[in-house]
């Protein structure tokens, strides 16, 4: 493959500037902070823009794992790798195989396909497709955008080698692997919302399916990356979780009864927890707003950690007052915010008080001089 000088730019950049105090102290930090220790601080994450490097577009660089690699070191969905360096935020360093959510449904014949530069769509199978391939049970991992992850993976290893600093602290996070009823949503569309009620032992055969194919293809991917952190967290989107692995809710707690939720989400997502228990188990996400039965259903013994996709939509006085009891950390809150709203949550957060710990934060930035003012505003707190 052609080298991109750019890249070599990149590279030498944050070989010469990653400072591994710094990041040794940030990953610890993000680690005790999930596992509610104490710690002297609650880590922030900045996102903001990169500057002095132009990145690629992603249809140049969705088949092309050196300009992915470029891309994902410059800025991944919710922070920069390159800016996190020259910021010295509390966000370990990490990079991802950055190819849509797609990627479980494409190993069921899905395709996904760019449009104005946006993450990929996804097209769905029709269900008389979708119960051939289903009856077959697990297909193989290594195909379709399978293996394409695989292989970015492995060439991130290979280039990174040349770069020693780079090597250590760049972490090689795992894809973006969905859940199982939002995959069952990717692969039949529409069809999921009437299969429960029209053909519910159908629905339950297909979300099984999926688990066993997400549990299976998220350790045939294990090799390729270097996530792990303490024998039961990873690191992933700018932030530690507990666990191995993070399901992804989205359809299911926004579009589902609590009953149908357990069925199609909750039962087949802690089977891939469990799955993973002898390694921290697994952490969750979803986006959108509350809901009453939220806090009563979507848990189970081996649930590290919870992410907000829409922080904006929650108290988190409210959901922390929960969590805190549970041992589950909020993690990521914030997301692109503005630091006044993350830290007037996290200062009355815990009870009317400061929050001190089980939380991690993101907020947004103008730009790195801007990052690094909210960022001294924010130790400041912990200093006083």
């Amino acid at each position: 493959m052609e080298r991109y000088a750019e890249l070599d730019r990149l590279l030498e950049f944050m070989e010469k500037n990653i400072d591994s105090a710094h990041l040794e102290r940030v990953e610890k930090l993000q680690y005790e902070a999930i596992k509610f220790q104490e710690i002297d601080r609650i880590p922030l994450t900045i996102c903001t823009a990169p500057d002095g490097f132009r990145p690629i577009p992603l249809e140049q660089a969705y088949y092309n794992p050196e300009k992915m690699l470029y891309n994902e070191i410059l800025s991944s969905t919710t922070h920069s790798s390159y800016n996190s360096v020259r910021m010295k935020d509390d966000s370990p360093l990490m990079i991802r195989s950055n190819h849509g959510i797609g990627i479980i449904a494409s190993l069921f014949g899905c395709k996904s396909t760019i449009f104005n530069d946006q993450m990929p769509w996804v097209s769905h199978i029709s269900l008389s497709e979708a119960k051939k391939v289903f009856s077959n049970g697990v297909p193989e991992l290594d195909r379709a955008l399978g293996k394409v992850v695989a292989e970015t993976c492995m060439y991130y290893r290979e280039r990174l080698i040349e770069y020693p600093q780079c090597t250590r602290w760049i972490r090689i996070t795992q894809p973006d692997l969905q859940g199982p009823y939002d995959i069952l949503h990717l692969i039949v569309g529409s069809e999921a919302f009437m299969l429960p009620l029209d053909d519910p032992a159908l629905a339950s055969h297909m979300v099984d399916v999926i688990a066993d194919t997400y549990i299976a293809y998220r350790k045939f991917i294990e090799p390729y990356l270097n996530d792990s952190f303490g024998g039961d967290a990873v690191f992933v989107h700018g932030y530690c979780i507990g666990g191995q692995v993070l399901i992804k809710a989205d359809t299911g707690t926004a579009n589902l009864s609590p009953e149908m939720y357990m069925l199609y989400e909750g039962i087949p997502g802690m089977k891939i927890i469990k799955a993973f228990e002898d390694r921290g188990g697994g952490s969750l996400h979803y986006c959108g707003g509350p809901k009453k039965w939220h806090n009563k259903v979507i848990f189970s013994e081996k649930l590290g950690c919870l992410n907000f996709g829409n922080p904006e939509m929650h108290d988190l006085a409210v959901e922390y007052s929960c969590l805190k009891e549970k041992k589950v950390a909020i993690v990521g809150w914030g997301n692109t915010q503005e630091y006044d709203d993350v830290r007037k949550a996290f200062m009355s957060g815990d009870g009317g008080n400061p929050v001190k710990t089980g939380l991690t934060l993101m907020c947004r930035a103008d730009d790195v001089e801007h990052g690094k003012r909210i960022l001294d505003s924010h130790r400041s707190l912990f200093e006083a």
